[in-house]
């Protein structure tokens, strides 16, 4: 008795989808008495060719689609309802029947037989129900997709679309019934499955990770091009080719990572307006970042240093490493990695220490008054001539210059490559103090003479 009771609503239930939907279908007639969208008499058209149908409709054209369009949507969620609705009541006559058999724990053997075959019909006529559910979930989704399509081209041509979006989102996505263990496993099974949910899903998915791979690699690929074409037509430094050249390819690292966000039915309109909207207060809050953008262009341009130059800026001197448009990269002769905004460096005195090919070796020596100073000033010169990596153009200098407090000062400016005036400077020196040590010529040390004057106290 009671499962034919159960199965004439589940019955009940199906037959009177078809009137309410025709009920629903008449009060739309009578509310909008607009001639039907002509693409109504395919609703499984595919999205693409409804985008070139659309297209050059006119705006009322439009309209009357997107309300069609509209009014399937709504018949389909009707349905769902509906299968919903179904589901619950099964449920409900489940949970009666499991009371009922506890209650008469001691009737006959053939009417808990009769229960028992009850709960297994309802039980199936549940799982159909489910299953009728997620088939009509996939069909709202297409119908959702397709409204989008006329949606996009009516706000194109200036219709308003707030209203069908609104519904849009609050009708879509998956609804898992968290009171029932079972129907909502098998909602979530049946929407990983289904065409329209997981499948759509992990194809998105496969989509996006594919575009970020495809941008990455061509991101690098017109980087490189980008540095070959400047490092061999451009005469630029290396500082702007690396600058232009990673510029570039973060922007196209941008373009693509937004068209990947499109296969995950993002709609980025929003998020540019809002960069575009938040651009004033950005710029007012980083003065002093933009202020260091315009100093790096000021430093491109001007091009004071590059790539590998010994440079005094900033207050530090180091090897120029890497440069962008915030701040200057630079490597210390003890290995720090130094990072000063180019602020800091163009409003400052910038002294390029290996611009130049050559570089003269100033040096100078101090002997004792003692000394012979003219000896002084030819060793000086013979250590200097001897030198491989001393240039004879020009010619190095050697001269008395002054008479210091405790020393006769010899100055000695030779030349050298760029390149080797560190190591000049230290064999010169080294091979100076040697020679002056065979010759017996001092190097005064600073020192101070002091001269005690003693008076006889019995002479007062």
């Amino acid at each position: 008795m009671f499962f034919s009771r159960s199965l004439l609503v589940a019955i009940a239930i199906f037959a009177l989808w078809p009137v309410s939907l025709s009920a629903q279908s008449a009060g739309d007639s009578g509310r909008d008495s607009s001639p039907p969208a002509v693409r109504i008499n395919d609703p499984q058209i595919p999205i693409d060719r409804l985008q070139i149908k659309v297209k050059p409709m006119t705006k009322s054209e439009l309209q009357r689609e997107a309300d069609a369009w509209f009014r399937l949507l709504r018949k389909k969620g009707g349905q769902i309802a509906e299968a919903r609705l179904g589901v619950k009541q099964v449920i409900s006559d489940l949970e009666t029947t499991a009371a009922e058999a506890t209650d008469a724990a001691g009737a006959t053997t053939g009417s808990e037989t009769a229960d028992a075959g009850a709960e297994v019909e309802m039980a199936e006529a549940k799982q159909g129900l489910l299953a009728d559910v997620n088939v009509l979930q996939d069909e709202r989704t297409a119908l959702s997709d397709r409204l989008e399509v006329v949606l996009t081209s009516l706000e194109r041509k200036g219709g308003d679309a707030e209203e069908y979006r609104s519904y849009i989102a609050a009708v879509s996505g998956i609804e898992l019934d968290t009171s029932d263990i079972e129907a909502a496993w098998s909602g979530f099974v049946g929407w990983l499955l289904s065409k329209e949910g997981g499948q759509r899903w992990a194809w998105n998915l496969a989509q996006f990770v594919a575009v970020l791979l495809i941008t990455a690699i061509v991101s690098r690929i017109i980087a490189k091009s980008v540095n070959w074409v400047l490092d061999r037509r451009v005469k630029i430094s290396q500082l702007a080719e690396r600058m232009i050249s990673n510029s570039i390819k973060n922007v196209v690292f941008v373009i693509g990572f937004a068209v990947a966000l499109t296969t995950l039915e993002i709609d980025i309109t929003p998020i540019v307006a809002a960069i575009g909207a938040t651009g004033l207060v950005v710029g007012l809050a980083l003065q002093g970042t933009l202020s260091n953008f315009a100093s790096g262009l000021m430093i491109l341009v001007n091009r004071p240093f590059d790539v590998g130059n010994v440079v005094t800026a900033g207050g530090i001197t180091g090897t120029v490493d890497k440069m962008n448009l915030i701040s200057t990269t630079f490597r210390t002769f003890d290995n720090q990695t130094i990072h000063v905004p180019n602020n800091s460096i163009w409003n400052n005195v910038i002294t390029n220490i290996t611009a130049n090919e050559n570089r003269r070796v100033d040096m100078e020596f101090g002997i004792g008054y003692g000394d012979d100073f003219e000896q002084a000033e030819q060793i000086i010169l013979e250590v200097v001539k001897s030198h491989d990596l001393v240039l004879e153009d020009p010619a190095p200098v050697v001269v008395t210059h002054a008479l210091a407090d405790s020393s006769v000062n010899i100055v000695c400016r030779p030349w050298a490559k760029t390149s080797d005036w560190w190591q000049v400077k230290t064999d010169v020196t080294r091979a100076v103090k040697r020679r002056f040590d065979e010759a017996g010529i001092s190097i005064p040390f600073p020192q101070r003479d002091v001269y005690v004057h003693q008076v006889d106290a019995s002479a007062k």
